[in-house]
């Protein structure tokens, strides 16, 4: 029966079958790549895209290049360490996934700290992304500490340490179009003069040494060029011709 014949999809203009698959792949909201924490944030589930590239090669060509390119993913790992399924086989941060991450244009990361498995996995993993890959806009937010990590001391020196240097080189890279950088309202002092100027607010130290911001929002955007500036150490990379931020 003629109501049974299958459509001619790939009959169509090409600026056509983009149209048909940007409306079934990009979602206005960010594509979860892994959620450990307790804040609600409008994620969508992103399950349906493997029913659209299953359909067959060219189909998943023209298909995932749109939706790696068009869309936002967010990884939000607010956990003491990595979760072992992104770096397993198979996950995001392993070797099997390194063609698919590549293919990532904006990402927003959450972390609970920058420790050795930021210099170790996920720094080397994201400088890659934009090196060898698309990653052209990245956002980071850390804090708030972790249950595990919520009875230690802050580490003013943290931002001398290799790990944090590794992340100033990341947010400088200069083939990144675009950087944001946020840290929980409570976080250490060693951020407070890098505030960006926005509306008055007030700000205490605790017995540890932890700066809390009492009428702001819960995220608070630091200048990250200063911080570079400030802090950053060692060899930069530098991109031949006019640098970008």
């Amino acid at each position: 029966m003629a109501a049974n014949k299958p459509f001619p999809f790939f009959d169509l203009p090409a600026e056509l079958r983009g149209a048909i698959l940007s409306e079934l792949l990009v979602s206005n909201a960010s594509i979860i790549l892994h959620d450990s924490t307790f804040f609600s944030r409008p994620l969508c589930n992103s399950a349906s895209f493997l029913n659209v590239f299953l359909v067959n090669m060219q189909m998943y060509q023209e298909a995932s290049a749109i939706f790696y390119s068009q869309n936002r993913f967010t990884l939000n790992a607010h956990s003491h360490r990595l979760p072992v399924h992104l770096t397993s086989r198979g996950g995001f941060l392993s070797e099997e996934g390194q063609d698919a991450r590549r293919r990532i244009r904006n990402l927003n990361i959450y972390l609970t700290r920058v420790g050795g498995e930021f210099e170790r996995v996920l720094g080397p993993a994201l400088s890659d992304m934009v090196l060898n890959g698309s990653l052209r806009a990245l956002g980071l937010r850390l804090g708030p500490p972790s249950a595990l990590g919520a009875t230690r001391a802050p580490d003013p020196d943290m931002v001398q340490r290799p790990p944090f240097q590794a992340l100033l080189r990341l947010l400088a890279d200069p083939y990144l179009e675009t950087v944001e950088l946020l840290a929980w309202k409570v976080h250490l002092t060693v951020f407070c003069p890098f505030h960006r100027k926005g509306s008055p607010s007030i700000e205490s130290v605790d017995d540890q040494g932890l700066a809390i911001l009492r009428n702001n929002p819960s995220w608070v955007e630091l200048d990250w060029r200063a911080m570079v500036e400030v802090y950053g150490m060692g060899e930069r990379v530098v991109r031949i011709g006019e640098r970008r931020y």
